[in-house]
């Protein structure tokens, strides 16, 4: 869109109408054609301001999430922010780094989950690219909880209530996205391989606020893709296309969906979980200094894990992402990096096909650059282990369940040398009565001397 088209679609008095009537006790900013900022703090008094905004350059509008007094009393201090602070708004935002589809997925795994807490006036809006905005109005919220005012409770609250959200869907939303994209897919997109995988790789569903966070106003284009942000209900989300967020389809059929709509404490239950559920976390604490086991010397091959032995065998699948696994594994082996090299090369032969030389050079500078430990064994490892087939866990696996007990590959042969050292007979040191081993000559000294009233000569 040029100047003169966007000057014309925030004319029409629909538009303008709309976006006074959201801006009610907020702050508003401006964004331009580079996405930089207007000034701030802002109010709309007039719909002409908002005219008058575009004409100085402004492409699209950004609403608080806060609701405040009088915003433009606010300030750069965070002094008065909580006396100026009325309310605010969850705004869930979820952006796909694919298409429209996952996000519209990640969309409806959290409005389950809102209607599973009685929860069914939750509004929803296209974000004008390849997301949505889920909000959960003010309204929504009791408004002292522990005796505490609320609106003093932010951005605590909304943080707490997002990330108890993100993680009742994880789980789902990471089958679903291997489900529509497939693993390969997946891992060729982040252009690394991660110890484990989360779909808010690819999916993100916004866990954290700051004092003065801002949101893109309902019926405001975006300055990237052009479309309108449009509001809709939950039962258009499946159907809902690009086609319907074009400026000028808005404007031939200007009637959407209410976006603010709720009715009075009803996200009590589900505040009241979020909260419990936070209570049981463990705080986040300052991370200590993991002590990694080592050995001294090389480990050989006889002592790896079967998954690892499996992988070395040649693979027809998941030959990329185990590349990650053999170069940090064989690291934590105590091989030096030209062997690593060697014996990667030499894998490749036994790969049906072998992967191209510039993929394995590329791999092995990345983990000469990244240090990492390979991923943890299943279930978090599936897409490592699992899914190419090469975990078949043994006793030193399983340690007698029926279950994986070792939680990453570099533990096994830890495992497996510290059974062997426990069952090494100390030849040598054996009674000559009664056969029974010892560690020293001086215990089985004491032995005799005790049992059998052996004396020592002087």
């Amino acid at each position: 869109m040029n100047r003169q088209q966007v000057y014309e679609y925030y004319s029409n008095p629909f538009v303008t109408g709309q976006i006074m009537k959201y801006s009610r006790n907020r702050e508003i900013a401006g964004a331009f054609w580079d996405g930089s900022y207007d000034k701030r703090p802002n109010i709309l008094q007039f719909s002409s301001d908002i005219t008058q905004m575009v004409k100085n350059g402004v492409v699209s509008f950004h609403l608080s999430v806060e609701h405040w007094s009088n915003a433009m009393a606010l300030v750069t201090e965070k002094e008065n922010y909580d006396k100026l602070r009325i309310g605010w708004d969850l705004i869930i935002d979820i952006d796909s780094k694919f298409e429209l589809e996952e996000a519209k997925t990640a969309a409806w795994m959290v409005f389950r989950v809102l209607r599973k807490y009685g929860i069914r006036n939750a509004g929803i809006k296209f974000s004008g690219r390849r997301g949505f905005h889920i909000c959960l109005p003010w309204i929504m919220f009791p408004k002292n909880i522990d005796y505490k005012s609320t609106a003093l409770l932010y951005p605590q609250i909304p943080r707490i209530v997002a990330r108890f959200i993100r993680k009742k869907i994880k789980k789902k939303l990471m089958r679903e996205l291997i489900k529509s994209k497939g693993a390969k897919q997946l891992l060729e997109m982040l252009g690394e391989v991660p110890e484990s995988l989360s779909p808010y790789y690819f999916v993100e569903v916004e866990k954290d606020w700051g004092s003065r966070h801002m949101f893109r106003a309902p019926f405001s284009l975006n300055e990237k893709a052009w479309m309108v942000s449009i509001a809709m209900n939950f039962n258009q989300l499946k159907n809902f296309s690009l086609e319907t967020a074009k400026p000028e389809n808005v404007l031939k059929n200007p009637v959407f969906e209410e976006f603010f709509k709720g009715e009075e404490d009803e996200a009590t239950d589900l505040l009241t979980d979020a909260i419990d559920w936070y209570s049981t976390i463990k705080k986040e604490e300052p991370k200590k200094e993991k002590k990694i086991i080592a050995w001294e010397g090389r480990i050989s091959e006889e002592n790896f894990p079967p998954c690892v032995k499996n992988i070395l065998s040649g693979l027809s699948d998941g030959r990329k992402r185990s590349i990650f696994t053999l170069v940090n594994f064989l690291r934590m082996m105590n091989w030096g990096r030209e062997e690593i090299e060697a014996k990667i090369f030499e894998w490749n032969e036994k790969n049906r096909p072998p992967l191209p030389r510039a993929i394995i050079l590329g791999q092995l500078r990345w983990s000469q650059r990244n240090l990492r430990t390979p991923a943890n064994c299943p279930p978090d490892g599936d897409l490592f282990y699992g899914d190419t087939g090469v975990c078949k866990p043994d006793k030193i696996c399983t340690q007698g369940t029926n279950t994986i007990m070792i939680k990453n590959p570099i533990v096994y042969p830890f495992k497996l040398m510290k059974i062997s050292r426990k069952k090494k007979v100390y030849r040598g040191y054996s009674c000559g009565v009664c056969n029974k081993q010892f560690k020293n000559m001086r215990s089985l000294n004491l032995h005799k001397s005790r049992i059998h009233d052996y004396v020592f000569e002087v």
